[in-house]
């Protein structure tokens, strides 16, 4: 019993990887790879601001929130400016 999972368990691996990339290349993850994009766009801002305050900048003194390059990027993203395709080459 045991040794039929050693058979079924690449099946159903190799049949989930088959379907994630005719899935990609069908387009079907751009929305889901968007989200992934702004929401680490959003989080590499949180850490350049958090970087900032550590070098003595307080927020809202010496720069603003839609100054920082990360924040930058997602409303970007968000507005369908930015090219998805590095995203998805970045990320995948």
């Amino acid at each position: 019993m045991a040794n039929n999972a050693y058979y079924i368990i690449p099946v159903v691996i190799a049949f989930i990887a088959i379907a994630l990339a005719f899935a990609y290349q069908t387009g079907a993850l751009d929305p889901i790879i968007e989200k992934i994009g702004v929401y680490f766009f959003k989080a590499e801002a949180k850490a350049e601001e958090k970087k900032m305050e550590a070098q003595g900048m307080k927020e809202g003194e010496d720069f603003l929130k839609s100054e920082i390059s990360g924040n930058q990027k997602a409303d970007m993203l968000n507005e369908n400016i930015g090219d998805m395709g590095k995203i998805k080459k970045g990320l995948l």
